[in-house]
Formats: structure tokens, C-alpha cells, sequence
């Protein structure tokens, strides 16, 4: 009966997290491996919302493996998101939160993790291979703000230009 109830709780965050991890959708190329820095709108979206979705990316980095998820996770970079984008988070509280027996496989990558990289022994750094010092991520967000004014002036010109012809 109790493990009846723990697995309808576990479906219950599964559903809930489904949700809650659209809005963090462009992490996903970051996450997967395929980028070397989190887009600023996946960083800005976590910061907002990171005491919703601790719990959500404990569910993604467990679930890494399923074939159903549709992508890749790198679980080290998703471990390390948080920390790349100045988001207060602990690896170490994902097999608590997700009920995980403490010597379970699971519950190892979390507690290897919060070992190698929250106690200082590395920085967000080095999971990526690029520097993430924050006035390098801030020249990098304020490239991609000014590429997005100019597209939108771009746009805007041309429209007026298509008014007059």
C-alpha cells in the first residue's frame, strides 16, 4: 500500500514537472551537450523560477536514460545549470527530494556530484570547458541582447521600406 502511494506521488511530480520544464526548454541544447553555454533565457527562466523546478531537474538527471524523453541530458551539465546561472540549488537535496533509497545508483550521482562540484573542488567552469566567469556571461547575454535589437530594427526597416515601394 505505502508503495502504491509513493508511486502515484512520483507520476503526480512526473506530470507536474512536464510543465514546469516547458518553460525551461531552451536549456535543453545546454543540457544535451550541444552548446557550451546556457542560452540567457534558459538562465534567466531558472533564476525565476528555481523553487519550482529544483525538484524538476532532479526528476530530469534521474530520468536521463529513458527513451522516451525525447532528448539527451549530460546529467554533470544539468547538475551544473543551476550554478552556471547564479541559481541557488544543491545536488545533494535531489535523492531526499525524490525519495531515493541512499545507497541506490541514483541517489550515487547526485551525492558524487554535490562531492565534486559544490564543495568547491571544481567550478561551473569546468563542466563546460568555458570560462563562466560572470563579467564574460555578461559580455556574452549582452551580445545576444544587442544581435535581438538589431534583427528587430532590421525587421522594422525593412517594413518601412516595403510601405514606401
Amino acid at each position: 500500500m505505502m508503495l502504491s502511494c509513493v508511486s502515484c506521488d512520483l507520476t503526480k511530480d512526473k506530470k507536474e514537472c512536464s510543465n514546469q520544464l516547458a518553460t525551461l526548454s531552451k536549456c535543453i541544447p545546454f543540457v544535451g551537450g550541444e552548446t557550451k553555454i546556457p542560452d540567457s533565457t534558459c538562465c534567466n527562466n531558472l533564476r525565476k523560477q528555481i523553487n519550482q523546478t529544483k525538484k524538476c531537474l532532479c526528476f530530469l538527471v534521474a530520468d536521463r536514460n529513458d527513451p522516451d524523453l525525447g532528448f539527451k541530458v549530460n546529467a554533470t551539465l544539468a547538475l551544473a545549470l543551476p550554478s552556471i546561472c547564479h541559481a541557488p540549488s544543491n545536488a545533494s537535496e535531489c535523492p531526499g527530494l525524490l525519495h531515493l533509497p541512499p545507497n541506490s545508483t541514483d541517489a550515487k550521482v547526485f551525492e558524487d556530484f554535490a562531492a565534486t562540484y559544490e564543495k568547491g573542488n571544481s567550478s561551473a567552469a569546468d563542466v563546460t570547458g568555458t570560462s563562466t566567469s560572470s563579467s564574460t556571461r555578461l559580455k556574452e547575454e549582452k551580445w545576444v541582447q544587442v544581435w535581438n535589437v538589431g534583427r528587430i530594427l532590421a525587421c522594422l526597416l525593412l517594413s518601412i521600406c516595403m510601405i514606401y515601394i
